[in-house]
Order: C-alpha cells, then structure tokens, then sequence
C-alpha cells in the first residue's frame, strides 16, 4: 500500500471514529418528557424542541428511551423517534427494564422485548420487571417465584412476597417469615443480612423517630409521621402539615407545607398556602411560591404549572420555555445510546 492511500485509510477511519462519538455524545445529552400540547402528545427536549411531534391521543411518562401510547383502549411502545416498537394491543403495559416490557392481555401478564415481539407468554397472574436478570412471577395468588428471560422458574414459587434483586440478593415473604435470599434460592443467615443504619420507629409515647443500628435515637421520636432520607433531611408531619428536620436533629423549616416533593437535584418542590416553590436543604427558600404545580428537578429543568400552562424553569427559576403546554408528565429521562443501538440494529 503506498504512503498516500495509507494516510487517506487512516484520514476515513478517524473520521468514521469521530462521527460514532458525536452521535452518541449527543444522544448521551439528549433528555425528553413527555408534553401535551393542543390536546395531543408528544415528546420534547430541554429546550421544548419536538423531538416526536404532538399525534398522540395519549402517552406515558417516557423511560428509558420508550413510552406507552394508548389508542382505542389499548396500549402499544413508541421509541424516542416515535417509531412504532409495539402496536395498541394491550389492556396494560409496564416500563422498560433490561430490555423487556410487561404486558397484560386482560388475563394474564407476559413480556415483550423492543421490536415488540413477545419473548414471554402471557400466562402469569402477575409479574415484576426484570432486575438482574430474573424477575418476579405469580401464577396463583400469594405465590410467588423468580423468572428468567425466556419466562422458566429461576427460583421456585414458594413466597407470598418478593423484592427486586440488587447486588445479588432479594428480600422476601413465606407464611412464616421474612428473610433475604441469593440468586440461588439460598437463604442468607441472619449474620450477614444487610444491616440498615437508620430506620424509622415508633416510640412509647405513639410518636416517629429516626433510630440508629446502635439503638440511639437520630430524630428523637416526636413527630407523626416521617419520609424516608431525602438527601441530609427528613420531611415531617405535624398538625397535619410537613416540615423538614436535619440529620443532627434540627428543624430547618417548621411544619407549613400542604404538600411536598423529595429532593432532587439539591431541591425539592414544596406547596406553601395553595402555591408550589422549592427550597434547599437548610430549608432556604430558592425559588418563590408562584407555582400551580411543580415536578422534580432534572437536568436542570423542572416541569411547573402557571396561570394554567405547563412550562420548564431552570434552577434558578427562570422559564427556559414558556407556559403553554396542557401538561408536562413526569420529569426528564436520558435516551441511552447502548440501548438505542441495541435495539436499531436489531430491528433492521
């Protein structure tokens, strides 16, 4: 090969290299969410670009890069470029996980992968998503197994209640007991059970509290209710409105909230006498209270309702796009580009 058709082979495969990384690049950045617009919906980016135009009678919160559209009372999967991944064929429809959807034909459940084929019969009363590679099946009441991907028992159906796998174990439910087990159907002994540091508990005097793995209290027991941990804080109930405590056992915010949202992105949306604002976690005030509604904080934008419309403000409460949507559903999701990939080059 001569010097010159060597250096043009080499010029075509650092082009090619660089092209793959600005696609995926740009899907890695690409968010979307759900819009409703002019009684239709869509799919729409950051910025409120249509990424799939407003056609839809009705469309799901979008999830790893699907969303369910529902049409004369059945639900079909979209992808993010509104390509048809299952036609309205089902009563109910799940989300996305490791590449399988559950789906309900009014009987019982099974799963479907992305191209919308079914992997799965339907034949079980009822189903969890995959995690791990196995999910949870029932197909009688109360009884409940692990499925693998092609839908036989991992784990006999002996439980009355099961958990997702994470990090190789789950915890589960028999007639007697309740215990954690391995991807084997093996019981964990009690010595190596996952050990929570914190849990909620209820006092003598009726009242929650925070309590730590040495028995000492964290929040001393005082309130009526309690959330789960939100970042270093706790929102609590008092006289039936929500305020937020730290984890040294300090009010930050006295109980004055109708409503809250967890944090997210370092804030959460909170409702104060009718309206919607949002505030940190010392309980500063960051973004006032002139909201209808307000969603969660994700990628830097959060869905809010004003003067009737849905728009998307940044975190400094600033409107990137302006209310006019009928509804903003959910908050913003990554198109993952492995996932994307997968399932073109399957479908091709």
């Amino acid at each position: 090969m001569s010097l010159s058709l060597f250096i043009f082979a080499h010029m075509i495969r650092l082009y090619s290299f660089l092209i793959c990384v600005f696609f995926s690049t740009l899907l890695s950045a690409q968010v979307l969410i759900t819009a409703k617009y002019n009684g239709k919906y869509g799919l729409i980016d950051t910025n409120g670009v249509w990424m799939v135009e407003a056609q839809y009678d009705s469309l799901g919160p979008f999830y790893h890069q699907t969303a369910h559209y529902f049409n004369k009372g059945k639900y079909g999967l979209i992808n993010w470029k509104g390509k048809l991944l299952s036609p309205p064929a089902w009563e109910e429809i799940s989300y996305e996980e490791e590449g399988l959807v559950a789906v309900y034909n009014g009987t019982y459940w099974g799963f479907i992968d992305l191209e919308g084929k079914t992997v799965i019969e339907p034949q079980f009363l009822e189903v969890d998503d995959f995690y791990e590679g196995l999910a949870g099946g029932s197909k009688l009441e109360d009884n409940w197994g692990y499925l693998d991907r092609t839908g036989k028992w991992s784990i006999a159906p002996m439980f009355t209640f099961v958990s997702e796998f994470d990090n190789g174990i789950a915890y589960v439910n028999d007639e007697d007991d309740e215990f954690y087990i391995t991807k084997k159907g093996e019981r964990l002994a009690d010595s190596v059970m996952p050990k929570r540091n914190y849990r909620r508990e209820m006092a003598a005097n009726g009242k929650l509290g925070i309590r730590k793995a040495d028995s000492s209290w964290l929040i001393a027991p005082r309130f009526e209710s309690l959330s789960l941990r939100s970042l270093s804080c706790y929102f609590y109930l008092e006289n039936g409105l929500w305020g937020l405590v730290d984890t040294n056992d300090k009010v930050v915010y006295p109980a004055k909230f109708e409503q809250f949202r967890y944090f997210s992105e370092g804030l959460a949306a909170v409702k104060l006498q009718g309206k919607w604002g949002y505030i940190d976690a010392q309980g500063k005030v960051v973004i006032p209270f002139i909201f209808d509604d307000a969603n969660y904080f994700s990628h830097n934008r959060a869905a809010t309702l004003f003067d009737g419309r849905w728009g998307l403000i940044n975190r400094a409460g600033e409107f990137v796009v302006a209310p006019k949507f009928d509804l903003l559903q959910g908050k913003f999701q990554p198109v993952d580009p492995k996932r994307f990939h997968q399932v073109e080059a399957e479908a091709d």
